[in-house]
C-alpha cells in the first residue's frame, strides 16, 4: 500500500492527510449537508464571550493566512470502493476519488468550529479562497470505526456532550438501518412529524436509542462533564466489539418487529389510559429507550463490567430466541387483547413519581429485561408490565 494512506489494522480504517484548498473543502462539506440545512444546523457555534473571542480571533488568523489543525471527515466506504482508496497515492487522485462518492456518506468528526471559522472567513476575505487546508480522511466500510474514532477524538473536549456527536454522524447510522432493517421507516432528524403507523420512528429517536444501546442505561439525559466522559468512554468500549452495529442493528430490526406485533394485537383499541393501542408502546421514547438499554445489558452485561466475545454471542442467542418465541405467541394468540395486556401497562404507568420520564424509562427497561430473559417461558406479557 503507498505510504499516501495508512490503514488501521485495529478497527480496519484508512487513514489519509490531504492538502486541499478552503474553497474545495467548503464546497464539499456543503454537498455533504445539502439535505439537512446546510452545515450550520449540525453544530451551533458557540455562544460564550471567550468562545466568540476564540473564533474571532481564528478568523482574523485564517484571513491572515494562518494553518489550521486538520480537520477529521469520515467517510463509509463499501469494500469495492476501500480496495480502490487503497491505491490512492497522491492529492489528485483523491480528489477524483472523493467526487465520485455519494455525499451522504460524508461526516464531520472532528472540526466543525473550524469548519464554522472557514464560512464565516470567506465571508468577508474572498480571497483566502485559494489558501491550503489540510484535512484528515478516515475511511471505513464500517460506520462502527468511524463512531469508535469520532468517541475517541472528542472524549474530554467542552462542551459537545455526546448525543451531539452522535448527530454528526446519524446519517451513516441511519442509512445503515434503513438498508438492513426492511420494515423500519425513517423520519427525518430534522422533521417534526409524528409516526402514523408501526415501524416509524424519528431519525432523532433512532440516536437516542443508540446511545441507550451504548451506555447500557435507560437514562440519556448528561449534565455533568465528568459523566459525559464515562459515557463517552462507555460507547467507545462497546464499539471497539466489531459487532456492535451488527448487534444494534439487530435490535432495532426486533423492535420493529414487537412494534408491529403489538399493533397488530391491538384489537379491541382501549378508551383510557396513556396507552390504547399496541402501536402507542414505541411511539412513546421511554419505551424504546428502556428496549434498548435492557438489550444492551442483556448481551453486554452492566455498564462497567465486560464479557468476552463468546459470552456476548451466547447473550444474542439466547436474547433472539426469546424474542422470536414472543412474536411467534403474538401470531398464534387466540385473545390478542389479553395477551398484550394494556390494561396493566396503563395501571403501572400511573403511579405516582416525581420524574416522570426517568420513571417510565425504568419502567420499560425492567419490562423489556423480563421478555428479554423469559419470553420463552410467558404466556402473555402481563409478566413483564408488572415487573417493576
Amino acid at each position: 500500500m503507498p505510504n499516501f494512506i495508512l490503514e488501521d489494522s485495529s478497527n480496519i480504517c484508512l487513514s489519509v492527510i490531504h492538502t486541499t484548498t478552503i474553497s474545495n473543502y467548503l464546497k464539499l462539506v456543503e454537498q455533504a449537508f445539502e439535505n439537512k440545512g446546510g452545515i450550520s444546523g449540525q453544530r451551533a457555534p458557540l455562544k460564550t464571550k471567550t468562545a466568540q473571542r476564540i473564533r474571532e480571533r481564528m478568523v482574523s488568523d485564517i484571513k491572515h493566512g494562518a494553518l489550521l489543525p486538520p480537520i477529521v471527515i469520515g467517510i463509509v466506504l463499501s469494500e469495492a470502493e476501500y480496495q480502490r482508496a487503497k491505491q490512492i497515492s497522491c492529492d489528485e487522485q483523491l480528489d477524483e476519488f472523493i467526487k465520485e462518492l455519494d455525499a451522504q456518506n460524508l461526516s464531520i468528526i472532528d472540526g466543525m468550529q473550524r469548519t464554522t471559522a472557514l464560512f464565516e472567513a470567506l465571508e468577508v476575505a474572498v480571497d483566502i479562497s485559494n489558501n491550503q487546508l489540510r484535512v484528515e480522511y478516515w475511511m471505513s466500510c464500517s460506520v462502527n470505526s468511524l463512531i469508535y474514532r469520532m468517541l475517541i477524538l472528542n472524549t474530554g473536549q467542552v462542551p459537545w456532550d455526546i448525543k451531539r456527536q452522535l448527530s454528526t454522524v446519524y446519517s451513516p447510522i441511519l442509512k445503515e438501518i434503513k438498508d438492513k432493517v426492511p420494515n423500519v421507516e425513517i423520519i427525518g432528524l430534522d422533521q417534526s412529524s409524528r409516526r402514523t403507523s408501526s415501524g416509524e420512528f424519528q431519525g432523532s429517536k433512532l440516536i437516542e436509542f443508540f446511545i441507550a444501546f451504548s451506555s447500557r442505561k435507560p437514562h440519556t439525559e448528561i449534565k455533568e462533564k465528568i459523566t459525559e466522559d464515562f459515557e463517552r468512554m462507555n460507547a467507545a468500549d462497546a464499539l471497539a466489539d466489531k459487532s456492535f452495529i451488527e448487534n444494534f442493528i439487530l435490535m432495532i430490526e426486533y423492535l420493529t418487529k414487537l412494534d408491529k406485533a403489538f399493533e397488530s394485537l391491538s384489537t379491541k383499541p382501549l378508551t383510557d389510559g396513556k396507552f390504547k393501542t399496541g402501536r402507542d408502546i414505541f411511539t412513546s421514547s421511554p419505551a424504546g429507550i428502556g428496549f434498548m438499554a435492557a438489550a444492551a445489558v442483556v448481551i453486554y452485561g452492566l455498564p462497567g463490567t465486560h464479557r468476552d466475545i463468546e459470552k456476548t454471542k451466547t447473550s444474542v442467542i439466547n436474547l433472539r430466541e426469546n424474542i422470536e418465541s414472543v412474536l411467534e405467541k403474538t401470531e398464534n394468540s387466540t385473545d390478542p387483547s389479553k395477551f398484550l395486556d394494556l390494561l396493566s401497562i396503563n395501571e403501572q404507568i400511573i403511579r405516582p413519581s416525581g420524574k416522570v420520564g426517568e420513571f417510565e424509562r425504568d419502567y420499560f427497561f425492567r419490562a423489556f429485561k423480563t421478555l428479554f430473559e423469559y419470553g420463552k417461558d410467558l404466556d402473555s406479557l402481563t409478566a413483564c408490565w408488572v415487573a417493576y
